[in-house]
């Protein structure tokens, strides 16, 4: 059963933490950026660009796992994820927030790439359309969760 499979834990837990981490930035980022950086509306759109350079780079990744296993770069990869979020709160500036969107997506884009090919590698083809389903489903969940979550700290 795949949900017995130490490799499917592994991914549950970094699904888990990159979409936690994705959806709670996407909801505070915007007001965020106009509010403690005074971002406008042209910089919005080049940091919103620039978060989509790690998507276009991600076959880069092909060359990474040569010197880091993917399941370490996996791991990896969320912690950068998670330090570009972090480190958003400590550079309101314009380029402190180019900075840390590259840093964060990076984190994210190369996540993804890794997750397939690790569901990919360490599962039947019976199960690998239902642990991409679930992971999914979980990733639905969390998105729905971190909203409430952030809703619920406004107050």
């Amino acid at each position: 059963m795949t949900r017995d499979n130490k490799m499917y834990f592994f991914l549950f837990l970094l699904t888990v933490a990159a979409i936690v981490g994705t959806q709670t930035w996407q909801t505070l980022f915007n007001n965020f950026a106009v509010e403690q950086a005074g971002i406008n509306g042209y910089q919005m759109g080049v940091i919103q660009s620039v978060r989509e350079i790690p998507g276009f780079l991600a076959l880069l990744v092909i060359y990474v796992i040569r010197f880091i296993p993917e399941h370490k770069l996996g791991a990896v990869s969320i912690i950068l994820l998670g330090a570009g979020i972090a480190l958003t709160g400590f550079l309101p500036t314009y380029y402190g927030l180019i900075f840390t969107t590259l840093i964060m997506s990076f984190g994210f884009h190369y996540y993804e790439t890794v997750n397939q090919s690790l569901t990919l590698q360490y599962f039947t083809k019976q199960e690998t359309p239902l642990v991409l389903s679930r992971f999914r489903s979980i990733s639905a969940a969390c998105s729905i969760i971190a909203g409430i979550a952030v809703m619920g700290m406004l107050k």
